[in-house]
């Protein structure tokens, strides 16, 4: 979580082509959906991490949650 910014998830989204703006899925491990916007991203290695909504927060988006990004 960055105070101010939105939460940042590091997501399997390495083989994607995304960009500030996109729409993601997210799908918890309880199947719960949650739509949301990418607010900014940063490269590390092979792997993007995300800056996604504010209203989010870690425990919205526990551990196990799949990103899918909405073509």
């Amino acid at each position: 979580m960055v105070p101010g910014r939105g939460l940042i998830l590091t997501a399997g989204l390495r083989d994607k082509v995304i960009k500030v703006g996109d729409k993601i899925k997210l799908i918890r491990p309880d199947k719960f959906t949650i739509d949301s916007t990418i607010r900014g991203f940063a490269v590390f290695d092979v792997n993007y991490s995300v800056l996604i909504d504010s209203n989010l927060t870690k425990e919205d988006v526990p551990i196990g949650t799949e990103v899918w990004l909405n073509e």
